[in-house]
């Protein structure tokens, strides 16, 4: 069951998601996707493209935008949540799933301000869920502080969650990472492609550099279907691991 958070005023908020990796080509994207996808099975899902890097979900999805997207939604003041849904794009052949396509022309912002700009109205989306894709924000040239990025990406969502890939050459950069942005909460979810024993080594290392974030191992990458998901623009059903994740 999809667990709705109560802010301080007593009022009933929509269940945040976010989703970040430590670097580009994690799968946190098709991770994002997949999610977003499972759980637009029985609710209402609004999927947010906030790479800072340049969004792909639109393509990924063979959306069509019609000039809309998240770059529209920046300005002198917060955007509304009428701002927001006049930006999404209904996706194909599931009527309870929309997106807010992500940047194509401009880059480079911190995802502090673009957090600071949506934040509100992605509270107060009437969706049951809003999934944002984050891209790799705790970590890319220009970015001024890691801590500042990790405290703005932990404070905005309920659940957080970092994918990472289980390739020895990347676990020490993303360790690394994680630790220069000292999230508040998080939990790890690791892109599982080797051995079981390299799994578990995997998870001794992180227990041991990381404790405070929780390591989850329900995502399994199965080229096949990724390969069918770009083919088609339909993402993985991921129901074990919403399952599991208690999403």
């Amino acid at each position: 069951m999809l667990r709705i958070a109560v802010d301080r005023c007593g009022d009933a908020v929509t269940s945040l998601i976010g989703v970040c990796t430590t670097r580009a080509g994690q799968t946190s994207t098709y991770w994002a996707a997949s999610i977003a996808w499972t759980l637009a099975q029985t609710r209402t899902v609004l999927l947010v493209d906030c790479d800072m890097e340049g969004g792909t979900i639109a393509d990924l999805l063979y959306l069509r935008l019609d000039d809309r997207g998240l770059a529209n939604l920046f300005g002198e003041r917060a955007a509304t949540v009428q701002q927001v849904e006049a930006q999404t794009v209904p996706v194909p052949d599931i009527a309870t799933l929309t997106v807010v396509p992500g940047l194509r022309h401009t880059y480079g912002f911190e995802i502090s301000d673009c957090l600071r700009q949506i934040r509100d109205a992605l509270r107060n989306h009437p969706a049951d869920a809003v999934v944002v894709d984050l891209g790799h924000p705790l970590a890319h040239p220009g970015l001024r502080s890691p801590r500042a990025a990790g405290d703005a990406v932990a404070s905005c969502f309920q659940r957080l969650f970092v994918v990472i890939r289980d390739e020895p050459s990347l676990l020490a950069r993303s360790i690394d990472v994680l630790r220069s942005a000292h999230l508040a909460h998080g939990e790890v979810i690791v892109c599982q492609q080797r051995s079981r024993a390299h799994l578990q080594v995997v998870q001794e290392v992180f227990n041991r550099e990381l404790p405070e974030l929780a390591l989850r191992t329900c995502w399994s990458w199965d080229e096949r279907k990724a390969a069918r998901m770009g083919e088609t623009g339909r993402p993985m059903l991921v129901a074990a691991a919403v399952q599991e994740l208690s999403l």
